[in-house]
């Protein structure tokens, strides 16, 4: 069953640098320990554990991952659902100028993503996760902060693609097939994308890097064999896609998780 709420742990025993990692769905990043520390084009922003990172679809960050006392560790909530337009409004009204961008400090907020990363979701229903999603948006809404993860309460089709082919990555996934699940010619979807500002293979690019993040996360992997669960045939390709999108080869960010390998 798809899940309405998406959650990934990452790690790092050492400083983990990464660039141009682009958030495909509406997400809230939770600081468990050490700084998240974001490198934008003017500033650059440290996170730390009573920070929250907030991130709409398709955004894309730049940012080092620090231990301090111990091993850095995140928790990334992924949204499937979208709030009413209700909500999104409440939101609206309620920013405040000094509020930023991106990051958010309140504690209730974090207790709530703690009671949701303490759920078995295997065990819940559909209708169960969206209350608890519902409840979640209307404390984002009323503290005004809702609509810098959802601009919109419609989702993008780059957003909409992108689920779909994160849900079997290593699949061949051509444009034809991609354009009829989602009942469309050929044409228009390139056209939709294109109206985006994406082209369909750079987002699946995207997604099968970002799912070789994942999978390092939770085990060592030998280098082809993570290529061919990537969707990539060869290794070298595979390799120096990586590294041109994140700015360092999957060996050295294996390192980063565990200094044994």
């Amino acid at each position: 069953m798809t899940h309405k709420l998406q959650i990934s742990e990452f790690r790092a025993q050492q400083l983990q640098a990464l660039r141009n990692v682009t958030i495909h769905s509406p997400s809230i990043i939770q600081i468990i320990s050490g700084n998240k520390r974001l490198f934008g084009q003017e500033e650059s922003v440290t996170l730390t554990p009573s920070s929250l990172l907030l991130s709409p679809a398709c955004a894309s960050f730049s940012f080092a991952n620090v231990p301090e006392k111990g091993p850095f560790l995140s928790r990334v909530f992924s949204f499937h659902c979208s709030p009413s337009q209700e909500m999104l409004t409440l939101s609206e009204n309620n920013t405040s100028i000094t509020d930023s961008t991106h990051s958010l400090t309140d504690q209730a907020i974090q207790e709530t993503l703690n009671a949701l990363a303490g759920f078995n979701l295997n065990s819940m229903s559909h209708q169960t996760q969206h209350f608890w999603l519902m409840a979640l948006f209307q404390q984002l809404a009323e503290r005004g902060a809702l609509h810098r993860i959802y601009p919109s309460s419609k989702s993008s089709y780059s957003e909409m693609i992108a689920r779909y082919l994160a849900a079997s990555p290593a699949q061949e996934h051509t444009l034809e097939n991609v354009a009829e699940h989602f009942a469309m010619s050929r044409a228009t979807l390139i056209r939709k994308l294109k109206q985006e500002g994406h082209q369909y293979r750079h987002l699946l690019a995207q997604v099968r890097l970002n799912h070789a993040l994942q999978l390092m996360q939770k085990h060592h992997y030998d280098g082809y064999l993570l290529a061919q669960m990537c969707g990539y045939q060869s290794e070298q390709r595979f390799r120096r896609r990586f590294k041109d999108k994140f700015g360092l080869t999957p060996t050295e960010y294996q390192r980063t998780i565990n200094q044994n390998h």
